[in-house]
Formats: structure tokens, sequence, C-alpha cells
């Protein structure tokens, strides 16, 4: 029902100013509560802001954290039409000379007869050829076009990396096949029939997945230590047989570092160039390199020798039976082919070695003769060479700290703007007296001016950030003094890239427990006492604990290995600090043993660490503080939405109150000039 206002019509007097004025008085609750929702909303948006510094200081701090990736080198060469280079964190710097005699090519073949046009038919059959020892067939119909014909090679699901084109030359048209790699690796065959092909009847796993190339043979689930450990004199013995029935008959050694990669190169030592071992999916395959049919046969077996270890490989069986399947399409055959390049390695000498051979590699970019550092070839040279120079990057390191300096700077004046008092203005910060930002910047500021983790006094160069020209100045902003910290490097450059950036690193005061590895993400930095106890050849008790606790907690027993206790809470995070710190054992040493062990973080991991914390996108102290204010936010915005709906409840009582008023007065005016008592 619509409301009936009669502001003043027949009595004169200004209803719609009085309703306005009590109803002024009464907005004063939903003025206090838009006032308190507006202060919060303020909260919120600085704490917003200041996430976004805080990511910023992440992300510099992210490329800091890690001292390999600090130790960077600038690479030159005297020719970059020649030779280009790149260098990682663990090339070393100096000057090296390289010789480039021969680039490396890949391979390609021609069809030297030619069709007279692409439309024309090739006619029905089978065409078999191979790259790098893997075999694909293409079939063909009587209506396959030479276009077509390309066109299935390309497209071939199977191609194991060779792209066919066809070149018009003479009024007729050539099918090109061209291997896609360089390096005599990577050769062309036109065969004649398909080639043999052995298998593993199951595949080698590791933590039942399928183990790759990398794969250690002791970490194999096939390989069992339960009873032992290795011993020095355990083989894997590699028999069989070649294409034309020549026996193979060789012993490979077994150690703790010997990997899948190891087994696999002896296969193909072992069968020279007759064949060629890889491992796909976890199982081991040979492949013949001659068609037609094969006497090729391999088995692998294990000799445990006095140890009491075990190894068990599966059986290997053929796969695909030579000369079952015939290449009889007309006209294609090996003979109707030209090589007219040859597959070549590239040839080089590095700092005059070898001297009287090459370096030889299946392309032209070679990472793996300077250590560190990859090559580049583009041309040949003269026997003087290209010279190639590597230098400490050191001005990238400083450019990372300024960066970094600069984030934190950001923060810190954030910080004190938002949480301060203006006594001109006599106006408090919108963060003053949150708790968890003064408990944030605590926690930044430590990592700065305290002793880093894990470093300790007359065995470690650099100790806090302060030694390399980091301070902090009286209004707690971060100064990078570039003059210190050069001289720091000058002195000693690994230690002053270990206080920034080592990333949980290692040392062990024992030589039968030794540091084995800690994860980046769990493990914290700091001192652990450790006690290991072997008997039989086996650990039979091992405890960790940092040196400022009292009470040690079991560790993990895996063969000769121990790991912390990696134990999670509710939102994932570890509940003891050793969590991923691993450790491994001399079996051969009996008896209880101690070490004390120092895992190092670099200042800038422990400041990275913190904020990963703050920042958590459910459980970071920035995201529950947020989440505290939105749930003040929507509680006041429940208040303003009671509030306003009873303001509404009141002006309309106030309106009926006067418009009854008006009608009151209205009906008393005109019965008093009824009875003669009007003006």
């Amino acid at each position: 029902m619509a409301e009936i206002r009669l502001p003043g019509l027949l009595t004169g007097i200004d209803t719609e100013t009085l309703i306005s004025q009590l109803m002024a008085v009464e907005q004063r609750s939903l003025n206090l509560y838009t006032q308190r929702q507006e202060l919060w909303e303020g909260r919120k948006s600085a704490l917003e802001s200041l996430e976004t510094k805080l990511s910023n200081l992440k992300t510099a701090l992210g490329k800091l954290s890690d001292a390999n990736q600090l130790r960077s080198f600038k690479t030159t060469t005297s020719d970059e039409d020649t030779l280009t280079a790149e260098a990682s964190y663990n090339a070393y710097e100096g000057n090296h000379t390289v010789v480039i005699n021969q680039l490396a090519a890949a391979e390609r073949w021609v069809h030297t007869a030619g069709i007279e046009y692409p439309e024309d038919y090739v006619g029905e059959g089978t065409f078999i050829y191979s790259y790098n020892n893997k075999e694909t067939s293409i079939t063909t119909t009587a209506t396959t076009t030479l276009e077509e014909l390309a066109a299935l090679i390309n497209n071939d699901a199977e191609n194991p990396g060779v792209t066919a084109t066809l070149l018009y030359f003479n009024d007729m048209y050539h099918l090109v096949l061209n291997g896609n790699d360089a390096g005599t690796d990577y050769e062309v065959k036109i065969n004649s029939s398909n080639i043999e092909v052995l298998q593993a009847d199951s595949e080698l796993t590791q933590d039942s997945d399928n183990a790759t190339l990398s794969t250690k043979i002791i970490d194999l689930d096939q390989f069992d230590d339960s009873l032992g450990y290795l011993v020095g004199d355990e083989r894997i013995h590699i028999t069989g047989t070649t294409h034309d029935g020549t026996d193979v008959d060789l012993y490979m050694d077994v150690t703790d570092n010997t990997k899948l990669f190891h087994l696999i190169g002896e296969i193909n030592d072992a069968f020279g160039d007759t064949a060629t071992a890889t491992l796909e999916n976890g199982r081991i395959v040979l492949t013949d390199h001659t068609c037609d049919t094969s006497q090729m046969t391999l088995a692998l077996s294990y000799d445990p020798g006095t140890g009491q270890t075990d190894l068990t490989f599966p059986a290997i069986s053929r796969l695909t039976e030579g000369g079952t399947v015939f290449a009889d399409l007309d006209g294609f055959a090996e003979t109707d082919f030209i090589e007219t390049q040859s597959a070549q390695d590239s040839q080089i000498r590095v700092d005059g070695y070898p001297p009287a051979d090459w370096i030889t590699r299946s392309s032209n970019t070679i990472e793996n003769v300077i250590h560190g550092v990859t090559l580049h070839l583009h041309d040949t040279t003269d026997e003087s060479g290209v010279q190639i120079n590597l230098t400490r990057d050191i001005a990238s390191v400083k450019e990372k700290i300024t960066s970094m300096a600069e984030a934190y700077n950001l923060v810190v004046d954030f910080i004190k703007d938002n949480t301060g008092y203006d006594t001109a203005a006599k106006q408090a910060g919108t963060l003053m007296g949150d708790y968890i930002i003064s408990i944030i910047k605590s926690q930044l500021l430590t990592p700065l001016i305290s002793q880093t983790n894990g470093f300790v006094e007359d065995i470690d160069e650099y100790l806090m950030a302060g030694q390399i020209g980091l301070n902090l100045d009286i209004d707690g902003l971060l100064n990078f003094d570039t003059t210190v910290f050069d001289e720091a490097v000058a002195n000693n450059y690994m230690a002053v890239l270990a206080v920034i950036g080592a990333d949980k690193i290692g040392t062990s005061s024992s030589n039968v427990i030794e540091f084995y590895g800690a994860s980046s993400n769990y493990t914290t930095a700091g001192t652990y006492d450790v006690q290991v106890t072997v008997t039989g050849g086996a650990i039979s008790a091992a405890q960790i604990k940092l040196s400022t606790e009292s009470t040690y907690r079991d560790a993990t027993i895996s063969s000769n290995i121990i790991t912390g206790n990696s134990t999670f809470d509710e939102n994932g995070d570890p509940v003891y600090p050793e969590n991923g710190l691993q450790l491994s054992v001399d079996l051969s040493q009996e008896g209880t043993h101690t070490a004390v062990v120092r895992v190092k973080q670099g200042f800038t991991g422990a400041m990275e660490d913190l904020l990963n914390n703050v920042l958590k996108t459910s459980t970071g102290t920035i995201q529950i503080d947020q989440e505290h204010i939105s749930d003040i936010i929507e509680g006041i915005k429940d208040k303003i939405e009671r509030e306003e709906s009873r303001l509404t409840r009141a002006e309309a009582r106030l309106i009926a109150r006067f418009a009854r008023l008006e009608s009151t007065l209205a009906l008393l005016q005109n019965q008093m000039a009824a009875l003669g008592f009007s003006d």
C-alpha cells in the first residue's frame, strides 16, 4: 500500500523536515557501521597491496636462493660466426681453444629414376626403411601416387625421424628421404626385408615405475639387497650371438653408482656395430643392423660374487623376426636410390687434445666436452681454432641483490607507512595494530641480521649478510655496499655465493655417516646430531635430532641410507625439522657411530621459505588475515542491512504518524470553523 504523505499541506507544518531531522538522529548507528566498513575495507586493500609487494620480494629472492644458479659465467668467443658457447653454473673460469675440422651433417637419399608427375601411381607394395636403427614399413596400393607416398612416410606414426620431399630435376620428380638429425648414429637405410628386434619380456622398474637410463642398478625393484650389500666383486654377465652367429660374452662390474645407462652401453659394446641396444619404457630392446634372417640373441644374468645380493633380469625374446616381411614396391629398392649426403659427426679438438685425432659428436651442439660449457658449431676453422673465454658474471649477481634490496625496502616502507601514526595529521596507519604484520616484519628482518643457518664460525668464511655488504640503516632499509661485496668476492667467491644462496647443502663430521641429500622444501637448515648402529652389515638403529633438541627421533632405514622423519601435518607442512634429510652409512663399519651434520641455507633461501608460508593460498598468514577481515566486513554488512531495514520501518512509522497528525489537525480546524471559531 502506498504511503500517504501530507507534508504540511493542511496545517502549514513542515513535517518533511521534521521527519528528515528525526531520521538523521536514527541513522547514527548506520553511519558508525558504514565508517567501520570503510575502515576494514581499507585494511583489506592494504593487505592486498602488501601481498603484492611480498610476492615481488619472493620473486627477487628466488633468483638468489640457489648458489649453483648464481655461479654464472660470461662466455665470449673470438669468432662468433664460427663458434658460440654458453656456460652453466658448474663450469670453470678459463680460456679454451677449439679447432673445428668437420660439422655434423644429416643423411639424404634420392630416388634416381624419378617419376614424371607427382600424381603418377607408384604401384602396390611394401617400402621398408630404417633410421637410427629403428625400422618402419609403408604399404601402398595400386592407386597410391608419388606425392601420397611422401605423405604416407611423413604422417606415419612410426616414422623414426625422416622427412620425405619431392625434388624436381630433369623433367622428373624424385623422392628424397632426409634424416632430421645429424651424425653417424642417424643413418638412413633402405631395406630389402625387415630386421630382427629382441625385447625384454617385462619392464625394469624403480618404485613400481618404469626405470630410466639414469636409474641405478641397486635402486631397481628387481635388485634384492635384503641379505647384504655390495662387496665389490658383483658383475652382470652379457651373453648372446650376433646376426651371423658370432658369440657375445662380456662381464660388467656393478657398483653403487652403476646405472642402466652403463648397462645399455656395455651391451652396445658387446655387439659392436652389429646391433643397437636401447631402453624403451623400462624394457631393454636390441635391434639388428642387418635385415633378413638373423641369429641374434641376448641374455643377461647377475653374478653376486662373494656377496649376498641378487638381481633378476627378465628374459629377452624375439619381438620381430627378421626376413619375414619383404620390400616389394617395384622401382623403390635400395639400388634405385643414391646417397647424396652422408651422415657424419662433427669433429673438434679442444686445447690441442687429442693431438692426433678428433673428438666426434653426432651434433653441432656439443655439451659434454668442456665441463659445464655448451658449444655451438657453425663452421670449420684452421689449425689455430677459435678462442673461448669464461669469466665470472659478478655483475648479474649484484643486479639481483640490488633488485632484492629494492623489493625489501618497498615492503618495509609500506609497512611503516601503514602501521605508524601521523602526528601531524593525527591519523593512525591503516594496518596499525595488526599483529600479523608485525610478525612478518620481524621474521623478514631476522635472516638479515642473524648468523645464517648451518654456517659455523672458523669453518665458514662468511656467516651473515652484513659481511658481504648488506646492512640495515636506522630506518630499517636495506643498503647494498658494492665495494664490500666486491672485496668479499675477491677474497672467497664460493663462500659469498654460499651465504647468499646455499640450498640445503650439507657436511658431516664422520666418514662413516655422510651427508647424502636434503629437501629444498622440507628440511630445516641447521646442525643435527646423528647416531647410527651397524650390526651384521646392516643398520639396526638410526636416530636424528637438531643439536638444540634434547630428544632423538627414529629415522627411516633403507639399505645404507637413513632418512629423517617425514611426517606432515594437516596443512602439508613438515612436523619435524629433519624431514627429507638423507645420510649414507658405511655398512662395513660395525658398531655405534655418531656424527654432527650441518645443513646450510643462505639467508635469501630462509627469507624465501618464510614468504612461501606467508603467501600460501589457503593457510598463509596473509590469507588468514584477509579472511578474518573479510569475515568482519561481512558481519558489518549484515548489521548495515539490518539497520537499513530498521530505518525503513522507522521512517514509515514517522510518516504515518505525521500523516495522522495532519489529518487530525485538519479535522479540528474544520470543526472550529463550523462553530464560528475561524480567523
